[in-house]
């Protein structure tokens, strides 16, 4: 019988991306399986099973799921090399800008690009450094799929497509595996699903609401694994006076960054360096109760983290 790889994730469009690609190299000796973090129950995952993580944070949230001997691998991702051909011609010393929905993320966007095109400057868009500038002769900007995000302004634009897993994430699936692959035969199998990927491309979806739009589908035990990630971060009530400004701000339908962020929470008597903000703000991001975009884009509250919202706003008022 094959083993069951669970990809894990907030978001669906990561697991539809990261599933065909799982398909694609590993299809002849596993079954992939999709889970969203609010699908999970009791009965999800066998202890024979692999899990994949979408990211460490959510280990505190999907741990009461998982049997203590299932294999479980945090994934980490890479851009498609097969997607990248107009990085590839360009000539040498380009000034790029790189653009994803989160400050994390883009910068292992950019991590990842500088690694492989060392030739070029890489700059990402940090509004929460008040010395940051961009440079006025910006040649390109580059984004992995999130055209959304990438400000007016620029003709020049290079989309390489959603990143997928790093052949160290495959290679640790496949040993986990214990399915007899040599690297050589790995290689092949990763470049092959590369090159398939970039061809016929996988449709983005958005997050899948975050997870849901009403409070019902929000239990006690929901709340107060959110409760517990938050706090190994900082303190709960601080996280909740966040979520509250910003349904203010999408009541009046406005979006701001984290300068802004800074200067609504010191009107409330919560003084938090840019750094730990920001910190807070990627967990509200992936736990889904923020849309916490990169740059100058600003953030809005999502539908869950409205839900959320309103059944603990009242308790830490």
């Amino acid at each position: 019988m094959k083993t069951k790889i669970h990809i894990i994730s907030i978001q669906e469009s990561y697991l539809t991306i990261i599933s065909k690609q799982l398909e694609l190299i590993f299809g002849d000796k596993a079954i992939v399986s999709k889970l969203v973090v609010k699908d999970l129950d009791g009965d999800s995952i066998s202890d024979t099973d692999i899990v994949i993580l979408s990211r460490s944070i959510l280990m505190g949230l999907i741990r009461p799921f998982i049997p203590k001997e299932c294999k479980t691998i945090v994934a980490h991702r890479e851009v498609n090399i097969a997607n990248t051909k107009r990085l590839i011609d360009l000539p040498a010393g380009q000034k790029l800008l790189v653009v994803n929905d989160t400050f994390e993320n883009a910068q292992e966007t950019l991590d990842s690009l500088k690694n492989i095109f060392f030739t070029h400057s890489y700059y990402l868009d940090d509004d929460s450094n008040p010395n940051h500038a961009l440079p006025a002769d910006i040649d390109y900007i580059v984004t992995p799929g999130e055209m959304e995000f990438v400000p007016s302004g620029f003709s020049n634009v290079i989309d390489i497509g959603d990143r997928l897993l790093s052949y160290g994430t495959v290679w640790a699936i496949a040993e986990a595996l214990e399915a007899g692959f040599t690297h050589e035969q790995l290689v092949n199998r990763y470049i092959k699903s590369q090159v398939l990927l970039a061809e016929t491309g996988i449709p983005a979806f958005e997050s899948e609401k975050n997870m849901s739009s009403n409070s019902t589908t929000l239990s006690q035990n929901d709340i107060q694994s959110i409760n517990k990630k938050i706090e190994e971060h900082g303190f709960l009530k601080e996280s909740i006076k966040i979520l509250s400004i910003y349904a203010e701000g999408k009541a009046r339908l406005q979006t701001f960054g984290r300068v802004k962020l800074k200067k609504l929470l010191e009107v409330h008597g919560i003084y938090l360096s840019e750094q730990q903000i920001r910190l807070r703000l990627e967990v509200l991001q992936q736990l889904g109760l923020l849309n916490a975009r990169q740059g100058r884009s600003g953030t809005t509250i999502t539908d869950l983290g409205e839900s959320y919202l309103n059944a603990t706003e009242s308790v830490y008022q």
